[in-house]
Protein backbone atom coordinates (compact mmCIF):
# COMPACT_ATOMS: atom_id res chain seq x y z
CA UNK A 1 0.00 0.00 0.00
CA UNK A 2 3.07 2.88 1.29
CA UNK A 3 4.91 1.76 -2.43
CA UNK A 4 1.52 2.36 -4.39
CA UNK A 5 1.54 5.86 -2.84
CA UNK A 6 5.02 6.60 -3.17
CA UNK A 7 4.24 5.50 -7.39
CA UNK A 8 1.24 7.84 -7.38
CA UNK A 9 3.53 10.92 -5.92
CA UNK A 10 6.39 10.17 -8.56
CA UNK A 11 4.40 10.26 -11.41
CA UNK A 12 2.46 13.44 -9.95
CA UNK A 13 5.75 15.04 -9.20
CA UNK A 14 7.08 13.89 -13.04
CA UNK A 15 3.71 15.06 -14.55
CA UNK A 16 3.79 18.57 -13.10
CA UNK A 17 7.62 19.03 -14.21
CA UNK A 18 6.69 18.11 -17.32
CA UNK A 19 4.13 20.56 -17.59
CA UNK A 20 6.28 23.17 -16.01
CA UNK A 21 8.96 22.35 -18.16
CA UNK A 22 6.75 23.39 -21.89
CA UNK A 23 4.36 26.49 -19.96
CA UNK A 24 7.85 27.97 -20.08
CA UNK A 25 7.97 31.49 -21.96
CA UNK A 26 10.56 31.79 -24.64
CA UNK A 27 13.31 33.36 -23.34
CA UNK A 28 13.20 32.55 -19.92
CA UNK A 29 15.18 29.42 -20.60
CA UNK A 30 16.74 27.79 -23.33
CA UNK A 31 16.98 29.86 -26.64
CA UNK A 32 13.91 29.68 -29.20
CA UNK A 33 14.89 28.70 -32.37
CA UNK A 34 12.88 29.31 -35.51
CA UNK A 35 12.84 26.92 -38.51
CA UNK A 36 11.18 28.72 -41.23
CA UNK A 37 11.88 28.91 -44.36
CA UNK A 38 13.55 31.97 -45.89
CA UNK A 39 12.13 32.34 -49.31
CA UNK A 40 12.00 35.33 -51.57
CA UNK A 41 8.63 37.68 -50.83
CA UNK A 42 7.72 36.93 -53.89
CA UNK A 43 7.02 33.28 -54.08
CA UNK A 44 5.88 33.25 -50.37
CA UNK A 45 2.03 33.79 -51.19
CA UNK A 46 1.44 32.40 -54.71
CA UNK A 47 4.00 29.56 -55.16
CA UNK A 48 2.37 26.73 -56.81
CA UNK A 49 2.69 22.96 -57.98
CA UNK A 50 0.92 20.93 -60.92
CA UNK A 51 1.93 17.73 -62.70
CA UNK A 52 0.57 17.03 -65.71
CA UNK A 53 0.65 16.46 -69.87
CA UNK A 54 2.11 19.12 -72.28
CA UNK A 55 -0.94 19.88 -74.94
CA UNK A 56 0.11 22.69 -76.27
CA UNK A 57 3.82 24.58 -76.95
CA UNK A 58 4.15 28.16 -78.01
CA UNK A 59 7.72 28.58 -79.39
CA UNK A 60 7.50 32.23 -80.39
CA UNK A 61 5.66 33.18 -76.73
CA UNK A 62 7.81 31.39 -74.46
CA UNK A 63 4.33 29.14 -73.04
CA UNK A 64 2.92 25.81 -72.86
CA UNK A 65 -0.24 24.53 -71.83
CA UNK A 66 -0.28 21.22 -69.15
CA UNK A 67 -3.49 19.32 -68.68
CA UNK A 68 -3.42 18.60 -64.82
CA UNK A 69 -6.10 17.33 -62.28
CA UNK A 70 -7.12 19.74 -59.98
CA UNK A 71 -6.91 17.87 -56.19
CA UNK A 72 -9.58 19.80 -55.12
CA UNK A 73 -12.38 19.55 -57.46
CA UNK A 74 -11.00 16.32 -58.89
CA UNK A 75 -11.43 17.49 -62.27
CA UNK A 76 -8.71 18.29 -65.17
CA UNK A 77 -7.98 21.48 -65.67
CA UNK A 78 -5.76 23.38 -68.07
CA UNK A 79 -2.78 26.01 -67.22
CA UNK A 80 -1.09 28.26 -69.47
CA UNK A 81 2.42 28.82 -68.05
CA UNK A 82 5.38 31.37 -69.55
CA UNK A 83 8.83 30.32 -69.17
CA UNK A 84 11.41 33.24 -68.82
CA UNK A 85 15.20 33.79 -67.90
CA UNK A 86 15.07 32.52 -64.93
CA UNK A 87 12.95 28.94 -65.28
CA UNK A 88 15.35 25.72 -64.47
CA UNK A 89 15.03 22.87 -65.82
CA UNK A 90 15.67 19.26 -64.85
CA UNK A 91 15.88 16.09 -67.10
CA UNK A 92 16.37 18.66 -69.84
CA UNK A 93 18.17 21.31 -70.82
CA UNK A 94 15.82 24.09 -72.01
CA UNK A 95 12.40 24.73 -73.24
CA UNK A 96 12.76 23.88 -76.93
CA UNK A 97 13.44 19.96 -75.45
CA UNK A 98 9.46 20.06 -74.56
CA UNK A 99 7.03 18.09 -76.66
CA UNK A 100 3.73 17.55 -76.44
CA UNK A 101 1.92 14.68 -74.43
CA UNK A 102 5.60 15.34 -71.94
CA UNK A 103 4.57 14.70 -68.09
CA UNK A 104 6.01 17.58 -66.43
CA UNK A 105 6.25 19.14 -62.84
CA UNK A 106 6.12 22.33 -62.76
CA UNK A 107 6.49 25.02 -59.95
CA UNK A 108 5.09 28.41 -60.86
CA UNK A 109 3.89 31.88 -59.17
CA UNK A 110 1.62 34.28 -60.44
CA UNK A 111 3.20 36.68 -62.57
CA UNK A 112 2.06 40.33 -63.80
CA UNK A 113 -1.40 40.43 -64.94
CA UNK A 114 -3.44 36.53 -65.06
CA UNK A 115 -0.05 34.90 -66.40
CA UNK A 116 1.55 32.04 -64.68
CA UNK A 117 5.16 32.26 -65.27
CA UNK A 118 7.27 28.48 -64.68
CA UNK A 119 9.89 28.71 -61.75
CA UNK A 120 11.37 25.04 -62.28
CA UNK A 121 10.03 22.32 -65.33
CA UNK A 122 10.69 19.23 -64.65
CA UNK A 123 10.38 16.28 -67.42
CA UNK A 124 9.42 13.13 -65.82
CA UNK A 125 10.78 10.02 -67.81
CA UNK A 126 9.06 6.40 -67.45
CA UNK A 127 11.33 4.34 -65.86
CA UNK A 128 13.02 1.96 -67.98
CA UNK A 129 15.67 0.66 -65.87
CA UNK A 130 13.08 -1.85 -63.85
CA UNK A 131 15.26 -5.11 -62.63
CA UNK A 132 13.54 -8.17 -64.23
CA UNK A 133 13.49 -11.01 -62.01
CA UNK A 134 16.84 -13.64 -62.44
CA UNK A 135 15.99 -16.70 -64.54
CA UNK A 136 16.62 -20.04 -62.96
CA UNK A 137 19.30 -22.03 -64.03
CA UNK A 138 17.57 -24.66 -62.52
CA UNK A 139 15.64 -27.11 -63.96
CA UNK A 140 12.63 -28.14 -62.02
CA UNK A 141 12.35 -31.59 -61.17
CA UNK A 142 9.54 -33.93 -62.57
CA UNK A 143 7.97 -36.44 -60.87
CA UNK A 144 9.57 -39.52 -62.50
CA UNK A 145 12.93 -37.39 -62.21
CA UNK A 146 12.45 -36.91 -58.80
CA UNK A 147 11.58 -40.41 -58.23
CA UNK A 148 14.41 -41.64 -59.66
CA UNK A 149 16.95 -39.19 -57.61
CA UNK A 150 15.17 -40.40 -53.92
CA UNK A 151 15.91 -43.78 -54.11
Amino acid sequence: MKLNRISGVLVLLITMTAFAAFAEEPGAGAPVVSIEPNYPAQNENNAQWAWGEVTNLDGQAKTLTLKYLDYETDQEKELILAVDENTTYDNIKNFDEIKVKDALSVDYAAGPGDKYIAKNISLETPDTTVPQPAASTEMPASGAAAEGQAQ
